[in-house]
C-alpha cells in the first residue's frame, strides 16, 4: 500500500510519530491532564520504556492486551508500545457492566490486562497489573522487534447502537495512511493545539485527537472527559486551543457556560469540528453567537474512519460536507420517489478490517468493497452530503418520512432547556410509532413542557408514548445511550443484544 500523501509505502504507526518526533524533539507534545508536559524528545524514549515492560509481562507480536485507564499521556504511550510490538490493544469501556466487562473479555481474549481499577469480572479472566508495573518493570528489557510492525493493532468497539458494541479492528499501516489523507484534508499543521476531551478508549479522542496531533507535530492536551463545561471553556482557552472535535451536546453546553462566564476566549480555536450524532442548526447558530466559532462538521466512523467534512472557510448554512480525499460516495435511496435521500455508501481503500465474530454484521456493513453506514443522508446540489440520521430512525408521516435525531431538534427549540430522545418502538420498521423521553428544563412546570412535546408530535401525526426522566444516560464519549434507554422502556434492540 502507498501513502499518497508522502509517497512512502506502509508506513506504520510508531515510526511515522517518529518521523515527527525527530522535526521538533523541543516541542511539547502531550500537556497531561494534571498539566504536566512529555516533549517530542521523551515521547519514544517512553514508548520504548513501555513496551519493555509489556514485553517483560509476556506481550508478543499477534497478542493482545487490555487497557482501563484514564486519560493521561502513559495511556498515548501504552497505545504506541503496543503498536511497537505488534500487539493488538482493547479498551474496556468505563460504562461497561462487570457483565459487559466478562463478555468483552470473552470476546478480545486478551494476554494482559492494564488496569488502574479492580475489575471484578476480569479478576479470573486475565492477568492485571497497574500502569506503573509497566513502565517500573525490574524485569530487564528484553531484546525488542527490530522492524516495525504494519499489522492489526487496535480492537475498538462500536457505539452498540444495535446492542452490545461489536468489535472492529484496524491495520497500522491503513490506520497511518487514512489519517494522514484527512490531516492534509483539514490543514492541521505542527503549529496546531488539538484539545482532546473525550476518553482515550474511543475513535472520536484517538483519531480526531491523539494521532491528528501526533503524526503532524502538533501538541495534544489531554482533558477529564468527566469535567464539567466550565472547566473544559476555562482550559481551551487557557491552552489556547486551534483544533477540538466534540458533539453536540458538549457544544451546547459549552454555550451555557459561556453565557455564566462571558469573558471565556476561543479566538485561537479555528477548527471546532463537530461529528458523532445530528448537528442542528440551533446549535451551529448559538455557538458562533455565543461563543463566537465556526463549527465545521465531519462524518465518519469506526469502522471507516472520517469520510466527510466540511472546512471551506465560507459560512455553510446547509448543513452540507463533501468526501475528503480518497473516499467515494454514493446515495442507495430509500425510495424510488425520494432518489437524492438514502443510505450513504462509502468507499475508501484504507477501512477498518471489519468486525470480529460477526459475520452477519460484517456481511451487511461492508458489501463488494463498499461500506453501508446505516445513516441516512441527503445529496445536495454541487456532489455534498447532509446527514440527518440512521436508517433506524426513519419515521413514516403523513407529510413524508422524518428523521428521529431531527424531532428531537425540533423539540428543544420548542421547549428551551428540555432534553427530549425519539425511539422508534420498531427501529428499522418505518414505524409511526415512538416512545419519546424527555428530561425537563429545571424551570418551568413539567406539564407544560408535555404539552409543548405532545404538540410537536401531533403536528407529525406520530403514535407517541412520553415518559419523563431525571436523566438521560450517556455512553463515556458524550453520545445518548440510546440502547440503556430502548431497555429502560422494553423495547427491541437492547444493550445485551447481539
Amino acid at each position: 500500500m502507498t501513502d499518497t500523501v508522502t509517497g512512502r509505502a506502509g508506513a506504520v504507526l510508531c515510526q511515522a510519530v517518529a518521523g515527527a518526533a525527530a522535526r521538533r524533539p523541543d516541542d511539547v507534545a502531550i500537556t497531561d491532564v494534571d498539566g504536566s508536559e512529555v516533549r517530542y524528545g521523551e515521547l519514544l524514549p517512553l514508548v520504548e520504556r513501555l513496551a519493555a515492560g509489556l514485553h517483560a509481562h509476556g506481550v508478543r507480536p499477534g497478542d493482545t492486551l487490555a487497557f482501563a485507564l484514564p486519560n493521561s499521556a502513559r495511556y498515548v504511550g501504552l497505545i504506541l508500545a503496543a503498536a511497537r510490538l505488534g500487539a493488538r490493544y482493547v479498551p474496556l469501556m468505563g460504562d461497561f457492566t462487570p457483565e459487559e466487562t466478562a463478555r468483552a473479555l470473552e470476546l478480545a481474549r486478551p494476554v494482559l490486562l492494564v488496569a488502574d481499577r479492580p475489575h471484578h469480572a476480569a479478576a479470573d479472566a486475565v492477568r492485571t497489573v497497574p500502569p506503573a508495573a509497566v513502565a517500573d518493570s525490574a524485569a530487564p528489557p528484553a531484546p525488542l522487534p527490530a522492524q516495525p510492525h504494519a499489522g492489526l493493532f487496535r480492537q475498538l468497539w462500536t457505539s452498540g447502537s444495535t446492542g452490545f458494541p461489536k468489535m472492529m479492528v484496524w491495520r497500522q499501516d491503513k490506520f497511518v495512511t487514512e489519517r494522514r489523507r484527512w490531516i492534509a484534508d483539514t490543514g492541521v499543521t505542527a503549529d496546531d493545539v488539538f484539545y482532546c476531551r473525550h476518553p482515550l478508549d474511543v475513535a472520536h479522542a484517538t483519531d480526531l485527537h491523539v494521532f491528528a496531533a501526533l503524526l503532524s507535530g502538533a501538541r495534544l492536551v489531554l482533558a477529564d472527559p468527566t469535567a464539567p463545561a466550565e472547566d473544559h471553556l476555562r482550559r481551551l482557552g487557557e491552552q489556547r486551543a486551534t483544533v477540538t472535535s466534540a458533539l453536540p451536546s458538549h457544544y451546547a453546553c459549552l454555550v451555557e457556560a459561556a453565557r455564566i462566564r462571558p469573558d471565556a476566549d476561543l479566538s485561537a480555536l479555528r477548527r471546532p469540528l463537530c461529528g458523532g450524532a445530528y448537528l442542528s442548526p440551533a446549535v451551529v447558530r448559538e455557538a458562533a453567537e455565543v461563543l463566537g466559532i465556526r463549527i465545521r462538521q465531519i462524518y465518519g466512523s469506526t469502522e471507516f474512519g472520517i469520510a466527510l467534512g466540511n472546512m471551506a472557510d465560507e459560512v455553510q448554512t446547509s448543513g452540507a460536507m463533501v468526501p475528503v480525499r480518497g473516499v467515494g460516495a454514493r446515495i442507495a435511496p430509500l425510495s424510488e420517489r425520494v432518489p437524492d435521500t438514502g443510505e450513504l455508501v462509502l468507499r475508501s481503500d484504507c477501512t477498518s478490517e471489519g468486525y470480529l465474530f460477526a459475520d452477519e454484521a460484517n456481511a451487511r456493513t461492508f458489501r463488494d468493497g463498499e461500506f453501508w453506514t446505516g445513516d441516512v443522508a441527503q445529496e445536495v446540489p454541487g456532489g455534498g452530503f447532509r446527514i440527518v440520521g440512521r436508517v433506524s430512525e426513519v419515521l413514516t408521516t403523513p407529510g413524508g418520512p422524518v428523521l428521529a435525531p431531527v424531532l428531537d431538534a425540533e423539540i428543544a427549540e420548542a421547549c428551551p432547556g428540555t432534553e427530549a430522545v425519539v425511539l422508534p418502538v420498531d427501529p428499522g420498521s418505518f414505524t409511526d410509532r415512538v416512545v419519546v423521553v424527555v428530561r425537563p428544563a429545571p424551570q418551568g412546570p413539567a406539564e407544560d413542557t408535555l404539552k409543548q412535546v405532545d404538540a410537536v408530535l401531533s403536528g407529525h401525526g406520530l403514535d407517541a408514548a412520553v415518559h419523563v426522566v431525571d436523566a438521560i444516560p450517556r455512553t463515556p464519549v458524550g453520545k445518548i445511550d440510546k440502547p440503556r434507554l430502548r431497555a429502560r422502556f422494553a423495547l427491541t434492540g437492547n444493550r445485551t443484544g447481539g
